[in-house]
């Protein structure tokens, strides 16, 4: 059964969104907040049919996907131009999202589900993003890159579970890589990080009143 839908008739998508990315001290020109608007009516479209996020409303959708998705850009530093990947995106969270926030971004979205995947296509052509593409799998039955790949820098990943993808993550991160994982508290056992370490845990408040959150980035022990 999929939900229903509770609807705003006043709910301007674009100027919620511009308050809560200003809250995270981001801004965004004209061209891309028309890209993040499209992103938007695509998949509140789509989330009627096969039921992509699980939200029922608009300021939902737009603060626990869209902006809560763009603070990963706290994680990343000054260097966005790295290559990242998004495990368990769905409808693309929060990969997309940064994609269009840090152009410069190399991102691969990892995504077993064939009406998701669908999804991912579809918008990926629509915004006409470039180093972008879609990993139809699991991380725990992925093999490896291929030989012309690259491994990532990054992994990310929203509303996974990491205990099932930390023993995979060798099969496409780089040996030096780290994993940024959303989270809605600090990680407070160590001992089950898969030979990884906390390096560093960043909190954020997301806007109207949706509470904290933290970045917890790992990477493997020295």
């Amino acid at each position: 059964m999929f939900h229903v839908e509770q609807s705003d008739p006043s709910f301007n998508f674009i100027e919620y969104f511009m308050q809560g990315a200003q809250k995270l001290g981001l801004s965004f020109p004209e061209e891309i907040l028309w890209k993040f608007g499209l992103y938007y009516d695509e998949l509140r479209s789509w989330d009627r049919s096969i039921n992509l996020t699980g939200l029922r409303t608009d300021r939902e959708r737009t603060v626990l996907l869209f902006v809560d998705s763009l603070a990963g850009h706290l994680a990343l530093g000054n260097n966005p131009d790295v290559r990242i990947v998004d495990i368990g995106t769905g409808g693309g969270f929060p990969g997309i999202p940064l994609k269009l926030a840090l152009p410069a971004l190399d991102v691969v979205l990892m995504e077993p589900r064939s009406n998701k995947t669908a999804f991912l296509h579809n918008i990926i052509g629509k915004l006409g993003l470039p180093k972008i593409s879609v990993v139809p799998r699991r991380l725990e039955d992925f093999d490896s890159l291929s030989a012309h790949e690259e491994p990532c820098d990054v992994g990310i990943c929203k509303g996974v579970n990491v205990d099932h993808i930390l023993p995979h993550l060798d099969r496409i991160l780089k040996k030096n890589g780290r994993l940024v994982v959303f989270r809605s508290k600090n990680i407070d056992n160590q001992s089950r990080l898969n030979g990884m370490v906390v390096h560093e845990e960043l909190s954020y408040e997301l806007p109207f009143g949706y509470g904290s959150r933290v970045l917890s980035v790992l990477k493997y022990e020295s």
